[in-house]
């Protein structure tokens, strides 16, 4: 084991605890608080919140941590079940890092899901069907497949690399980096080949992640503005359809501030001399690790029947009373 600080070995299993918890919990309202007009969008918040659980379950399995060595950086497995073995253990830190962009991969699906509902609500119900949803799996397997070849093609140590960051591992966590499995990128001071394999990787990842940011945008931009021009629909539906919408920009904001800007940061400071290995260790895997804890928190305090149920649960709210000659029904909200 490699020890880094306090919170970089411990604030990642907390949230990792924490979000085993508040996921099922995530289900359980999605299941049995969502009104009719959610549809089957359900399905998606479903998923969304069991990626969250697998994504922990790798946070726990292949802790890691960043060092920088002069024009480059070293991203290190600290602990865990492939410490120990070279091989399965770049399988391991590429698999862990493969997790943002299956990130982007669910979110993408979900901005096509709340455009088709706007302007193509006739074909929304084919996102669900076999084809529909071999797809979708085809398209989040293919997003995690590509960032974790680009690692282990680009990214992965030769004997050359090992002989650069030997000193700075020494130096700094007193152990032989040439038994660590990691990834590594160097912009300079080593051979071509070095370091051209180390900027196409860097690049390639540059734009995949650019590209998920920019679908983002066009597509939330083309939602907005379709909702504020639809007048067909119900008051309700307008409700809901901006309750969702809100809490998929706060969802895509999380791993925008919690993975797209510090992997950038972390990728480019080297170029510049500049040494973040506090920033990577004590901000950057930790919001990571915090993005499956995050995520459906951010959708239970927008969609209202979600947070009140919590509330009367938490005795911080009063249930609404419905009442008829008959009975008294206690209902926790409506939209």
């Amino acid at each position: 084991m490699i020890y880094v600080n306090w919170y970089h070995h411990n604030m990642p299993k907390i949230f990792g605890v924490l979000s085993f918890i508040i996921n099922p919990l995530f289900i359980y309202l999605v299941v049995t608080k969502s009104r009719s007009q959610m549809g089957k969008y359900r399905y998606l918040l479903i998923g969304f919140a069991v990626f969250d659980m697998v994504y922990s379950t790798a946070e726990l399995l292949t802790p890691i941590a960043v060092l920088n060595s002069g024009y480059g950086f070293v991203t290190f497995i600290t602990e865990g079940p492939f410490f120990e073995n070279l091989e399965y253990g770049l399988h391991g830190v590429s698999s862990r890092c493969c997790f943002v962009s299956m990130s982007y991969a669910i979110l993408i699906i979900h901005f096509v899901y709340r455009y088709l509902i706007l302007f193509y609500p006739h074909h929304v119900d084919k996102m669900f069907h076999s084809i529909g949803i071999i797809v979708m799996t085809l398209f989040f397997i293919a997003h995690g497949a590509f960032w974790t070849w680009i690692c282990e093609e680009c990214l992965a140590p030769n004997e050359e690399i090992r002989d650069i960051i030997r000193p700075s591992f020494l130096e700094v966590h007193h152990v032989n980096s040439d038994k660590i499995s990691l990834l590594t990128g160097q912009y300079r001071n080593a051979s071509d080949y070095v370091v051209y394999k180390s900027w196409i990787g860097i690049t390639s990842l540059t734009v995949f992640s650019m590209y998920c940011m920019t679908v983002y945008f066009v597509l939330g931009y083309k939602i907005m503005k379709k909702m504020n021009e639809n007048c067909n629909m119900t008051n309700i539906s307008v409700n809901l359809n901006r309750q969702l919408f809100k809490a998929l920009v706060a969802q895509t904001c999380i791993p925008m501030f919690a993975s797209f800007l510090p992997t950038i940061i972390a990728w480019y400071a080297p170029i510049f001399l500049i040494n973040l290995t506090w920033w990577n260790n004590y901000v950057c895997n930790i919001a990571l690790s915090a993005f499956p804890l995050i995520d459906p928190i951010v959708v239970i305090y927008f969609i209202p029947n979600y947070k009140n149920t919590l509330l009367i649960w938490c005795k911080l709210k009063k249930p609404k009373v419905m009442t008829n000659t008959t009975s008294v029904i206690s209902a926790p909200t409506t939209f």
